[in-house]
């Protein structure tokens, strides 16, 4: 009986209430640099004085929980959990929705910026949707490392040492190993917002900025001319620090 007791109190913490109304919300990540809207066609200048031009910004965002005004959260299933955002100058899918949220007020949201240990070494069969690597998450994962990449930023800089090529290619991810202890690249970001009513009613939307300027900066300088290209060790957790930042309510 103790136990039934306690698997019923675990779901009200993450499921709505029977009966209860629900309602969606739309996120839409704003990527930008140096306060502009990030265009493909645009060349930049990252705070090192390096000319940057992005054809690649994809990442994870997981785990998400939505934050009330008395400081509760409302976490949302974990498998209803894991998005992908990409950005290409032919695929624009920086949209997200997250759905049957219990309708009420909500202040901030948290969540993470990649995908936790756990979910990247379930089975196959428990990684659908948008971690599946052969669709949705297809040139997101490592399959000579087994894991997933958190983020991936590629571009081109007169900047790069790669010859002729000129690009720069920064596949971040390792969330600390299965067997043998690795890099940990998961990043957890919270941010607060106005007080934001979700009903059924309506869709309420919600925007958030990523500064990919901070990319270049912050706990760590990243330098292009110095490292072109970096897809796994101190530099990738160094960088996933400053990533970390980048994130903001607009």
């Amino acid at each position: 009986m103790k136990k039934i007791i306690v698997l019923f109190g675990l779901l009200a913490m993450f499921l709505p209430a029977y009966g209860q109304k629900t309602g969606n919300l739309e996120i839409t990540f704003h990527h930008r640099f140096n306060g502009e809207e990030v265009s493909f066609e645009k060349t930049y200048s990252n705070v090192h004085d390096e000319d940057v031009k992005f054809t690649t910004i994809n990442y994870f965002i997981s785990n998400i929980g939505l934050k009330r005004p008395d400081g509760s959260f409302y976490t949302l299933p974990r498998d209803s959990s894991y998005f992908i955002v990409r950005h290409t100058p032919d695929r624009d899918m920086r949209k997200i929705e997250l759905k049957d949220i219990p309708e009420g007020v909500y202040t901030g949201i948290r969540f993470t910026i990649g995908v936790d240990s756990l979910r990247n070494t379930m089975s196959i069969e428990h990684r659908g949707g948008s971690l599946d690597i052969g669709g949705a998450a297809k040139g997101m994962y490592w399959v000579w490392n087994s894991g997933y990449i958190f983020f991936k930023l590629e571009g081109t800089s007169s900047a790069s040492t790669e010859q002729m090529k000129q690009r720069f290619t920064y596949h971040i991810g390792g969330f600390g190993g299965y067997r043998t202890k690795t890099i940990n690249s998961i990043r957890e970001r919270e941010l607060v917002f106005e007080p934001l009513s979700i009903s059924e009613e309506s869709l309420p939307e919600l925007g958030i900025n990523v500064n990919l300027d901070k990319f270049f900066y912050g706990s760590y300088d990243l330098k292009i001319s110095e490292k072109p290209n970096v897809m796994w060790g101190a530099e990738a957790e160094k960088i996933a620090d400053n990533y970390r930042e980048a994130f903001e309510t607009k």
